[in-house]
This record gives C-alpha cells, sequence and structure tokens, in this order.
C-alpha cells in the first residue's frame, strides 16, 4: 500500500488566479509549458511538508539496460494527416467498391436515422444511466457494415450524485484505425514478426455528425469471428497462449510508432486526449486533457487534475476554485507510444474453430499517443473494472505487453511499482 503523498492535502486558501499556470492548456500547443513549483503547507516548515507521507520513488529494476544503451533503430515516425470535417466519407473505401450496381447507382452508407431504426429493432438501447460505456455497435451484415454510433459526450450523475462524463463517439476513433491500417502492415513486415498475421484493424469507410442530435457514427468495416472475451472459457491453454502471442506481437509493432521527432501526448489527430480516466475532468469545469508537448507536461497535468478533483469533493469546491502546483515521482523522460488505451478480450475478436487467429481488435475510441507504461495500466484497469478475468490480468498481460520489454523502454523503472503509483492518483479522480 503506497502511502498517500505529501501533496494530497485540505488548504482552503489556495485559489484559482488569473496566472494559474495550467490556463495556457486552452490556449495552444505552443504555449503548453507547465513548471513545477514545490510549495510548503501553510504553518509547516519546508522540510516538514516535503518529507511528510512522502512515497519512496518507484525502485529500478535491476534487469533492464543501463540508460545510456543505444537507442531503438526499429521505431517508425509518423505526421498523420487526417480529412478536416465532422462528415467526412471515403468514396473510394472497399464499401463502394464491392457494392457497386451499375443499374442501381453507388451505394450509400446508412444514415443516421436508419441506423437509430435497425439499433432499435435489434434491441440495442442506450446503457443505463451512470455508466460510461454510451455506445452503441449496429451490424449490418448484408453490407458487411458495422456502424458505431452515440453521443460525443453526455452528462452522467452515478448515485453518490457526483457528475462525470459518459463515455462517448468521435471521429478520432476512426482516424485511429486509419493510422493503423495503413502502419501496421509495414511494422510488422519490417520487424519479421508478423507470420501471416491479418492487419486487424477494421477498414474505415467514413464518419458523420447528426447536427440535430449531436451524434456521432463511425462506419467499418464489420469483422467477422467470435468475441474473445466469449470464446476464451472454451479454449485450451495451447490456444490461449497461441491468441496472446499474437496480440503481442501485434502491440509490439503499434507500439514501434512515434508522433514526429517530439514526445508529443495526445489523441491521433493532435487534440486532447479521450481516454475515459479523463472524462470526469470536462464535467467539472477543468482544462482538458491535452494536447502536451512533452510526457512531463502531462505528469503535471494528471497529478494537479486528480488532486484537484479528490479534494474539489471533500471541501464542496468547484475545480475552479482550487488550485494545485504539480510535485510528483514520475519520471520526466517516459518514451510516448501509440497506445490502445482498452485492450481487453471484450475488444478482440478471433476466428471460429479451432486454434483461433486474431481477426479484428476493436474499441479505439480511447487510443493515442501516451507514455509508454499507459498500456498496461489501462490493460489492468479494465480487468478491475469488467470484474473476472484475473488470469488475464495476472498471466498473461505480462506476456501480451512484455513487461520486460516495457522495464528497457522505461529506462530502468519497475514498471510494477509505477502502475500502482498510477492507480494511486487514478483512485482520486
Amino acid at each position: 500500500m503506497l502511502a498517500n503523498p505529501s501533496h494530497h492535502h485540505r488548504n482552503r486558501d489556495v485559489l484559482v488566479t488569473i496566472n494559474d499556470p495550467f490556463h495556457a492548456l486552452s490556449d495552444s500547443l505552443a504555449n503548453l509549458t507547465l513548471t513545477t513549483i514545490t510549495t510548503s503547507l501553510p504553518g509547516l516548515p519546508t522540510s516538514q511538508t516535503q518529507s511528510q507521507n512522502k512515497p519512496s520513488k518507484p525502485p529500478p529494476d535491476s534487469h533492464a539496460l543501463p540508460t545510456n544503451a543505444n537507442p531503438r533503430s526499429d521505431l517508425v515516425t509518423v505526421t498523420p494527416l487526417f480529412p478536416p470535417g465532422d462528415n467526412v466519407i471515403f468514396a473510394h473505401s472497399s464499401f463502394f467498391r464491392r457494392l457497386y450496381n451499375p443499374p442501381t447507382g453507388t451505394p450509400e452508407l446508412p444514415t443516421p436515422a436508419q441506423v437509430r431504426d435497425e439499433a432499435a429493432r435489434l434491441g440495442l438501447t442506450i446503457t443505463a444511466e451512470g455508466s460510461d460505456d454510451d455506445a452503441r455497435l449496429v451490424p449490418f451484415p448484408a453490407l458487411g457494415l458495422l456502424v458505431k454510433f452515440g453521443p460525443e459526450e453526455r452528462a452522467l450523475r452515478g448515485n453518490d450524485g457526483a457528475s462525470a462524463v459518459g463515455g462517448g463517439v468521435s471521429a478520432a476513433e476512426g482516424k485511429a484505425m486509419m493510422l493503423l491500417g495503413r502502419a501496421l502492415p509495414s511494422l510488422l513486415s519490417c520487424a519479421g514478426s508478423g507470420n501471416g498475421l491479418p492487419v486487424p484493424v477494421p477498414q474505415v469507410f467514413g464518419w458523420r455528425r447528426d447536427a440535430g442530435t449531436g451524434e456521432r457514427f463511425v462506419y467499418m468495416d464489420m469483422p467477422e469471428g467470435e468475441v474473445l472475451e466469449e470464446r476464451w472459457g472454451w479454449m485450451s491453454e495451447a490456444e490461449r497462449e497461441g491468441v496472446c502471442t499474437q496480440l503481442r506481437e501485434l502491440a509490439r509493432a503499434w507500439r514501434r510508432l512515434r508522433f514526429g521527432d517530439v514526445g508529443f501526448v495526445g489523441s491521433v489527430d493532435n487534440g486532447p486526449l479521450q481516454d475515459e480516466v479523463f472524462r470526469g475532468c470536462r464535467m467539472a469545469g477543468a482544462l482538458p486533457p491535452g494536447p502536451f508537448p512533452t510526457s512531463a507536461a502531462f505528469h503535471d497535468y494528471f497529478v494537479s487534475m486528480a488532486v484537484t478533483m479528490s479534494q474539489s469533493r471533500q471541501l464542496g469546491a468547484r475545480v475552479g476554485q482550487l488550485r494545485y502546483t504539480p510535485h510528483h515521482l514520475f519520471p520526466s523522460d517516459v518514451p510516448v507510444v501509440f497506445t490502445h488505451g482498452a485492450l481487453h478480450p471484450r475488444n478482440i475478436i478471433v476466428s471460429a474453430g479451432p486454434n483461433p487467429r486474431i481477426v479484428s481488435i476493436l474499441g479505439w475510441e480511447q487510443a493515442g499517443w501516451y507514455p509508454a507504461y499507459w498500456e498496461l495500466c489501462k490493460a489492468r484497469r479494465e480487468c478491475s473494472r469488467r470484474g473476472g478475468r484475473d488470469e488475464w490480468e495476472s498471466r498473461y498481460l505480462p506476456v501480451i505487453l512484455d513487461v520486460q520489454d516495457l522495464s528497457v523502454e522505461m529506462c530502468g523503472w519497475n514498471v510494477g511499482a509505477l502502475c500502482q503509483y498510477w492507480d494511486y492518483f487514478v483512485s482520486l479522480m
């Protein structure tokens, strides 16, 4: 059990000012500079404040490579470019080619109204209030089409009366799948680790926004297979290990992606992070989560928001009334990698029959550029939130995300200790 950090305290005298160091986050990427200043608690000497209840630094991994090891030469730098706008249709995608019928003209994607009607016919209703899983997946088997739709954001109120921002649908998910669809074939081929693996990302046909309701629609190829979460209990150990090996190769591939030559932290389209961890921040009146120029700037925001959200609940104050100057132990030089953000059996589609192969990976709504440890922390969190699959977290995740390889990326930091440190701050939000 980690001790509560000394920065988590009650301080009624600290109010937001016009010079709030996080005000710059609302401007532009060029202005995203945060300064860490250690301040003392009123009435206590500085030395006492800094040492009281301070957690120890996560120890380095004794088996990790030294920090002066040669940089990896297999990294791939990308500069994603995406079409702008809320309504984008890719007329040259396979959906229109395979269904083209000259007598009847070019096929069209279902309209928002048609998608809603089909969802109602199939009994796909909105998740109960209080959940953050608000999107619906509507299949159109005859068209080989899967449509994900729902509000971009929805205000929720939990049983304790606390407000939050529920899960939503955005074009960023479609853009994440587009990026991987283009990059993964080369990544797998260059690494020599593809072993015949298909690109497990649905092809994106377009996205729309219904101006009347504000709902977002993402149109994608419908994968054929079974959800791994439903299949898992019937699989042999050899089949499980086979699927995990495939996942490991795929995760290694997308984690080799780098955004330009900078440590940018944000969504794939250069916007704020879409991670569910931060969904309560906007509803509480906080600044959006990014984008950030470095992992150090991101960590300052992460810690500040966690403590501010916690204190706002305890003091009954608005988030905007509180100010916290970050002081934490997250390493400042963590590499930033492409991250799925919700790697869980419910988002993995495998082929039917014996010796299943990964057909597709869904659930890219939280994907983006995050510190290297984020994928493992979020995958563990998905297990705890969904319940069950303890063996998935304890036995298979360390293989899939290759904890030893992650320790190398983390420049010697102990990954397990860092995940516990991460858990503490997430619990405050």
